[in-house]
């Protein structure tokens, strides 16, 4: 990270913490505690998707009297940590949230199976809202661990399925973190499965900051598409690294693509970024845009636009609230479970098991049976590309082409 964008994080873990610190002066005992675990200092992006998300809903539901259960209406209370991308510190997160006897524990996902192994035997509900690995999450495993994101398989499944009509051979380049290697593992399998031959595997240490090696060697070996599933910065560096010696190779990326840091990395360079895509979950559903129009229009009333820090025709680029949604729904879903189980701990976690459904911030229904943990459809994963430093989705994939463009300029 560069010395302006570490200062940035401290600003915003400065920031968050206090917004934190400022709620916690409501009485206990008419207080709903939700407790973000978030990367606030290694991942701001993550962190800010995450904390905006929940603090919005919890204004919102603030403003109208807060959540009712027992008998009278509690508070929603947000208090934010920083993991800093440490499994070790995750858990000493999920640690305090039980000790505060939090309703809820949101985090990126980041030490999910050690953070179960605290939460499950207090009853504590967990909602992982960005990592997709498989390793983690089993309603028979991990009781508390839900998912309220796009997970890795179907993503990896999806890509593979779009790129093996063009009978690639690929090259995959992951990081070192629980995030690379579970999307290692799905994105393997799904390939295999498509008889797309995988001629070179690399991987990266989450912290480094050269992958010119990886990308020469994945060249070497003849691939014809280069798919990266690691956090921003790598992701950033590959597409400098293959573009900078020349190679105009096709990138596929995981949901990281998206990330502003990329795009600021690479800013010299907009036209680095042209055709780059990346897979995720769509953002508006099939009720159209109107929901998520309605969303981003009260973030941004209360937040501002997020700026990527990089123009295109003359206009500033901005970042749609995306990935906010799901610690949104979160809080949400919580907030209505509540209001059945009318207590915390293992009545709210019995709610949550196939119970309470709600609307989503997208039009999506959001809700958990009880043999499942998996939040978001398989069926919703989409594929977007750049042009410059703006992106859209594709017109060549069937779900991806039926979708609109969101808008990403201001100014």
């Amino acid at each position: 990270m560069s010395r302006a964008g570490a200062g940035a994080a401290v600003a915003t873990v400065l920031a968050l913490s206090a917004a934190g610190m400022a709620c916690s002066s409501t009485p206990a005992g008419s207080r709903v505690v939700v407790v973000v675990s978030a990367p606030v200092s290694t991942s701001p992006w993550i962190a800010r998707s995450e904390v905006r998300g929940a603090q919005l809903a919890a204004g919102q539901l603030n403003a109208h009297g807060g959540v009712r259960y027992g008998g009278r209406s509690h508070r929603v209370v947000v208090e934010v940590r920083d993991n800093g991308g440490s499994p070790r510190t995750a858990v000493a997160d999920a640690r305090a949230a039980v000790a505060q006897h939090a309703a809820v524990l949101i985090t990126d996902g980041v030490g999910a199976s050690a953070v179960a192994a605290v939460t499950d035997s207090a009853h504590l509900p967990v909602f992982v809202v960005f990592d997709g690995g498989a390793s983690f999450i089993s309603a028979a495993k991990h009781p508390t661990l839900f998912r309220l994101a796009p997970a890795d398989q179907p993503m990896a499944v999806r890509l593979a399925d779009y790129l093996a009509a063009q009978h690639p051979r690929v090259a995959l380049l992951t990081d070192d973190t629980g995030f690379g290697t579970d999307g290692a593992a799905a994105l393997t399998a799904a390939f295999t499965r498509d008889r797309a031959p995988v001629v070179s595997r690399q991987t990266a240490p989450a912290g480094t900051g050269d992958v010119r090696t990886q990308v020469l060697q994945a060249r070497r070996a003849g691939a014809t598409i280069l798919v990266v599933w690691a956090g921003a910065p790598i992701v950033a560096e590959a597409v400098a690294s293959a573009r900078s010696a020349g190679w105009n190779v096709p990138i596929w990326t995981g949901p990281t693509g998206e990330d502003p840091l990329v795009r600021q990395q690479l800013a010299a360079h907009p036209t680095w970024l042209d055709g780059v895509g990346f897979v995720s979950f769509r953002i508006t559903a099939e009720v159209g845009p109107a929901p998520f129009a309605h969303f981003r229009s009260a973030y941004e009333h209360k937040y501002g636009v997020d700026k990527v820090g990089v123009t295109q025709g003359g206009k500033s680029v901005v970042q749609p609230p995306d990935w906010a949604m799901f610690s949104y729904d979160t809080v949400n879903l919580v907030a209505a479970a509540l209001a059945k189980s009318a207590a915390v701990g293992e009545p709210l976690l019995q709610t949550l098991e196939g119970h309470v459904v709600i609307t989503g911030a997208n039009g999506d229904e959001r809700g958990f049976l009880p043999s499942t943990r998996e939040g978001v459809s398989p069926d919703d994963m989409y594929f977007a590309q750049f042009t410059g430093f703006v992106f859209a989705p594709v017109r060549d994939d069937l779900l991806s082409e039926n979708l609109p463009s969101v808008p990403q300029t201001t100014g």
